[in-house]
């Protein structure tokens, strides 16, 4: 495939704000959309194991989304208390409470400091720090590579994610694309609440999804499950683990049996429609990020 083609079939996913069912039935109809699916949760999983900070703020939806809020505001004006309250209100995934909790864990974490000087009556004001700009670096270029499963250009992003534009056009898009998407409306609140909402749920989710064979997504057979090992693993109790896949099946998402846990219709019908529309997102955000560099570099080349 020509680079120029490669460009053109990444950029055919921007559909501007609203994803058309156009494009769920074309990535649906890609045999290589389970395998996609399959590279990006293996993705998250391995990094997370090798990296204490980014398996903190992938514990549960929250966090993940604070750490893409304050990359944001940190490229946009800066990073407050405020601020970063307003932005997870829009998402609708954290009180004020919350959100200054998530402040402070990314202090704890490292990821965000203090701006020295204040202005009286002003809030204080933080900044991103190198550790959590390399380490969302490193984040956004694994997340490419996933993409480019199913859109080799997308690789560019991956290749280029030091050039300033790419890595703040690609934040940017991402976080309106899902602003938007939270607006569409779809009937996955039992899903959010079992798995989004709770300690490690999204990790425990991928290890079941990642037991799929990469034709299949998701899973349509029992995936054996030790709750044991899974706890040790995220680092969360048994009786955790226990309430979440109790929670799961209360919902009718999942049925557990004989050390298995097998994903009803109702289920997988939610875990792929997220997932449809998370890649949806991803590539739409790819595209405009990769068009942000091309105008970039035409405006200098000017």
């Amino acid at each position: 495939m020509s680079a120029d083609v490669s460009l053109a079939a990444l950029f055919a996913w921007d559909t501007g704000a609203s994803i058309l069912p156009e494009s769920y039935a074309r990535l649906r109809q890609d045999p290589a959309y389970p395998r996609a699916v399959r590279r990006l949760i293996r993705t998250m999983l391995e990094a997370a194991a090798d990296d204490p900070s980014l398996d903190g703020i992938f514990k549960d939806a929250g966090r993940k989304v604070a750490a893409l809020a304050a990359a944001h505001l940190h490229m946009s004006g800066g990073i407050s208390l405020p601020r970063l309250k307003s932005l997870m209100a829009e998402f609708g995934l954290a009180s004020p409470g919350r959100a200054r909790a998530l402040l402070l864990y990314m202090i704890y974490l490292g990821f965000v400091e203090a701006k020295p000087l204040r202005e009286t009556g002003a809030p204080a004001r933080y900044l991103a720090t190198e550790k959590f700009l390399a380490t969302y670096r490193r984040h956004l270029a694994l997340l490419a590579e996933a993409l480019a499963v199913l859109a080799p250009a997308a690789g560019e992003i991956a290749s280029d994610i030091e050039n300033p534009i790419v890595f703040d056009s690609f934040i940017r898009h991402l976080m309106h694309g899902f602003l938007y998407e939270t607006r569409q409306g779809h009937d996955v609140d039992a899903y959010h609440h079992v798995f989004l909402h709770r300690n490690a749920g999204t990790q425990i989710l991928y290890r079941l999804l990642d037991a799929a064979p990469d034709h299949v997504f998701p899973p349509d057979a029992p995936v054996p499950f030790a709750i044991a090992t899974e706890a040790r693993r995220f680092k969360v109790s048994r009786m955790h683990v226990r309430r979440m896949l109790a929670a799961g099946e209360a919902a009718g998402l999942i049925a557990v049996r004989n050390r298995a846990v097998l994903f009803t219709p109702a289920g997988r019908t939610a875990v792929e429609w997220v997932f449809a529309t998370k890649m949806i997102v991803y590539l739409g955000a790819a595209a405009r990020t990769l068009r942000d560099r091309a105008a970039a570099v035409g405006h200098i080349a000017a």
